[in-house]
């Protein structure tokens, strides 16, 4: 188990650059913690470049204005990042600096912390017995009486620099205190208190206390879950499924499930070897050589492709060889494995690893009988072993040499056994030669080759034997294997036929529901498209209506009275009814031209502006220049592609309708002006002319003025009118448009 890093890290902007920059008053303090706040955002999500350019320009500003606190919070957040980022030599060059600002400026927090980061950089270089001396400091200097997020870190911290010097007391007691700040002072942050909770049910598993081992390592995945840490829910896990091993092989087997699929969801390299070597592990343990390993393969695959941890590599070869072994692999794959640890090992001159490779060599060829072998591994591996071994070791080698020793020397009896019993009928043969005839010679000498016959035949006989029996064991385990591999498959094809038809169970079932779904929500979009378009119709209708009544219906209205007055009057005035005929006539025109804004109003290929400033040039033509009042027109270009709605067509257009009639009739202008321009995302109208004038701030009562008003209004926009007697009046409209 290992302490997180990450978490690890001092977030010192978390909890007080508020604090600190509601007490600072000055902009250059302010401007310099914004740009630490930047770093601090693109830290958390490991842009480690772009947090580096910002406290490096933190850290220039603040030395530029001899802002020292600025400083060192820049040099704090600039050694969070490169302990992060697992480059402890440039970490270390900012914590004596941050110390020194720390102690000009007699700031007790920032030099406790500054000796938190030097503890940190010193215990991940594996200096422990420093870095404990450096967190004691530290809480002793501030972080103790002044419980924090710090004190909390720091107490994590220690306690695990205790366990790896093998203080377990001292690593619970600091374990604890930490949980305790982050309770009582930091309930809800999830993620401090599962790394505490996870260091503590390590400890309980290094002191065989299982049972409460696991009760802390539970509620760690409880606070991991609320702070969605996946990474370490995977870390988790796996402690979990290792603490159940042998207690509970089902939990064990779930938790190992989690395991890998947390780290697979977290897509972070590290967690994702560390799982598939905890499965290998486990299934190990639980004599499962072939689950074993396919999760060694995996961890291989993983690691060669990271290329980053090649001692790491090298064992998860040795495993896999390990493990080919016990499946009775053939003999070349099993000797590629070691081979290619070997190669890795040798490399990187990686000793240890070395050590427990040629051990295991030595114990694989003497599992073949290839004793000799056996015996150079195992010279080997005296050679780079510790100057501690094992009893068991010793009897091994003990064992491999004696047998190598005991076969050696039988071969050396047999062999001295044929030679004595050879000498001893040529002496026969010599006194039988002296005593007797040369018959008796002849048959000794026939004794003689009729035993060297003999002998080697024997040892013919013995060696086919020797042989016949090697190949006996041979074909039994051969069959044995067979026997196993295809029970394998069986189970393998049975739990294949099970995932495939659960799979396809639920793809099926998941294929329905969001089809079902689709048709519900496609229903409901389309039902209410359908009322959003009855509504825009029946909007469309209600102005429609409106517009006819209150401009065509009243005009209307006058029309009829007009035509009845002029009728009595015919006969009597024909004066006064040429002068009703007239207005009849001015009024049908205006009705007409109402009806003829209506219908421009609403269609649709009108939206854009630059179709209203033809409407509006026609009007003009029709109306100022009729009268020989020289009109000056103004467009912005950037404004003719934009577009507005039907109601902001109609309502815009009639204010400047209203607008240059009220010119026509009262101003007695000879020059108008009338331009269109954007403002601030806006459209601004401005018409105005040389005339007469009035005194704008007696009118209170003109329809024409209300209704203007009114329109903007409704537009969401400004209206304002500006006149003089004598100097002639100005409008402007300003309404909102995308």
């Amino acid at each position: 188990m290992t302490s997180g890093k990450k978490n690890t890290i001092l977030c010192f902007l978390l909890f007080f650059f508020p604090s600190i920059l509601s007490a600072q008053l000055n902009v250059d303090s302010a401007y310099v913690f914004s740009l630490i706040d930047k770093a601090e955002e693109f830290f958390t999500s490991s842009q480690y470049d772009s947090a580096l350019y910002y406290t490096e320009k933190a850290a220039s500003f603040s030395r530029a204005k001899n802002f020292k606190r600025g400083l060192a919070y820049s040099l704090i957040e600039k050694t969070d990042i490169f302990i992060d980022k697992d480059d402890l030599e440039k970490a270390a060059l900012y914590p004596p600096q941050a110390e020194q600002l720390g102690l000009q400026l007699k700031d007790s927090l920032i030099v406790a912390v500054s000796w938190m980061q030097m503890a940190q950089i010193k215990m991940y270089k594996g200096d422990f017995h420093e870095a404990a001396a450096l967190f004691g400091r530290s809480l002793q200097h501030y972080l103790a009486a002044h419980p924090t997020k710090y004190s909390a870190l720091a107490f994590n911290d220690l306690g695990y620099t205790w366990g790896r010097i093998g203080e377990l007391s001292k690593q619970a007691n600091c374990l604890i205190q930490s949980i305790n700040i982050y309770e009582n002072y930091f309930p809800d942050h999830y993620g401090e208190l599962g790394i505490a909770y996870n260091n503590l049910s390590t400890v309980y598993y290094n002191l065989n206390d299982r049972a409460k081992a696991i009760e802390y390592a539970r509620k760690s995945l409880v606070y991991r879950e609320k702070s969605g840490d996946i990474a370490r829910l995977s870390l988790g896990c796996c402690n979990l499924s290792q603490f159940y091993t042998g207690i509970d092989n089902k939990e064990a087997e779930k938790y190992l499930r989690l395991c890998v699929d947390y780290a697979l969801q977290s897509n972070q390299e590290s967690r994702i070897i560390h799982s598939y070597v905890t499965a290998a592990n486990l299934y190990n343990t639980n004599n499962k050589p072939s689950e074993a390993l396919e999760y060694e393969l995996k961890a291989i695959s993983a690691l060669e492709k990271s290329g980053k941890d090649p001692s790491m590599l090298a064992r998860r070869y040795m495993a896999a060889a390990t493990l080919c072994r016990r499946l009775g692999k053939d003999s070349a794959e099993i000797m590629k494995y070691f081979s290619k640890s070997q190669w890795l090992l040798t490399s990187i001159q990686d000793k240890a690893n070395l050590r427990d490779l040629y051990l295991q060599l030595s114990n694989y060829h003497a599992e073949n009988k290839n004793f000799s072998e056996a015996y150079a591994y195992y010279r080997k591996y005296i050679v780079y072993r510790d100057s501690i071994v094992g009893e068991n070791t010793k009897s091994a080698i003990a064992e491999i040499n004696a047998r190598y020793e005991s076969e050696k020397k039988d071969n050396e009896i047999l062999k001295l056994t044929s030679e004595q019993s050879i000498k001893q009928l040529q002496i026969e043969k010599q006194k039988a030669l002296i005593a007797a005839s040369r018959l008796e010679a002849r048959r000794k000498q026939n004794e003689i080759e009729l035993l060297s016959q003999s002998q080697e035949l024997q040892q013919l006989r013995i060696k086919q034997q020797d042989e016949q029996l090697e190949r006996q064991l041979l074909q039994a385990k051969t069959n044995e294997q067979q026997l196993q591999l295809a029970e394998k498959e069986k189970q393998l094809q049975e739990r294949k036929l099970k995932s495939s038809q659960a799979s396809r169970n639920f793809i099926l079932a998941g294929a329905a529901l969001i089809a079902l779904l689709s048709y519900f929500l496609f229903n409901r979009y389309q039902l209410k498209r359908k009322i959003k378009e009855q509504q825009n119709l029946l909007a469309v209708r209600n102005n429609i209506a409106r517009d006819l009544h209150d401009e065509i219906g009243s005009t209307l209205t006058s029309i009829k009275i007009l035509s009845e007055v002029s009728e009595k009057s015919l006969q009597h005035d024909q004066l006064r009814t040429s002068s009703f005929l007239q207005k009849i006539a001015e009024q049908s025109a205006s009705v007409q031209q109402g009806i003829s804004d209506i219908v421009w109003a609403v269609k649709p290929e009108n939206d854009k502006i630059e179709n209203m400033v033809i409407r509006m040039r026609e009007y003009i033509a029709h109306t100022l220049e009729s009268k020989n009042i020289q009109t000056e027109i103004s467009v912005d270009e950037q404004l003719l592609n934009k577009t507005l709605d039907m109601h902001q067509r109609r309502d815009f257009f009639l204010v400047f309708k209203e607008a240059v009639n009220n010119i026509v009739k009262y101003a007695d202008a000879t020059k108008v002006l009338v331009k269109l321009e954007r403002n601030d995302n806006g459209i601004a109208l401005f018409i105005s002319d040389n005339g007469k004038g009035f005194d704008a701030t007696r009118i209170t009562s003109s329809n024409g003025l209300k209704n203007m008003k009114s329109r903007a209004a409704d537009l969401g926009g400004h209206f304002t009118l500006q006149s003089e007697q004598g100097k002639g009046t100005s409008v402007s409209l300003i309404i909102p448009a995308t």
